[in-house]
């Protein structure tokens, strides 16, 4: 599952999540949640995108 970034203050199963700490959701989740999330590039990725 994608790793998305709170934008503010969320519950989340049951937990409180807080601002800027990271949380698996699906993109579905994330499109109701809107912009209460930012969808976080996994380190990865950018390494990948830098070798190329």
């Amino acid at each position: 599952m994608p790793k998305y970034q709170a934008n503010e203050y969320l519950a989340h199963e049951g937990k409180v999540v807080q601002t800027g700490e990271h949380l698996d959701l699906t993109d579905e989740q994330a499109e109701r949640l809107g912009n209460k999330v930012t969808k976080v590039e996994s380190f990865k990725r950018k390494k990948e995108e830098n070798l190329s």
